[in-house]
């Protein structure tokens, strides 16, 4: 097995949040969003309560196909990262059966130390 995986949306996050957790997380980016609702037709399905129906942008399809790789080289634990803002926004894996367990930050930064030491 590998390090641990954290993937995050921003490239920027990835880089902080990696030096935060040391060598042994590997912290990846998704550039955003994964997984879109459907742009051709209606994809809301209004008769099955509100259920959604996504599908992964063409655009995306290389960059899940390499964090799926990656995932199965890491440790198996799986958690989902969000910010506060986030929090309103279908989570990736959600409904399925093995979800993965989600955490929220809220700084994304190192405490300041005491002057007094």
């Amino acid at each position: 097995m590998s390090k641990n995986l954290v993937i995050v949306e921003s490239p920027a996050k990835a880089k902080t949040i990696e030096k935060f957790l040391g060598d042994d997380y590997k912290v990846l980016s998704s550039y955003g969003h994964i997984r879109d609702l459907k742009k051709k037709e209606f994809s809301i399905d209004v008769n099955n309560g509100y259920q959604p129906t996504y599908e992964i942008p063409e655009d995306k399809k290389k960059l899940v196909k390499d964090l799926k790789a990656e995932a199965k080289k890491a440790e198996p634990k799986k958690e989902q990262s969000a910010a506060p803002a986030a929090e309103s926004a279908p989570a990736e894996g959600e409904g399925q059966k093995k979800s993965p367990r989600r955490r929220n930050h809220y700084r994304h930064r190192k405490p300041k130390q005491n002057a007094e030491g």
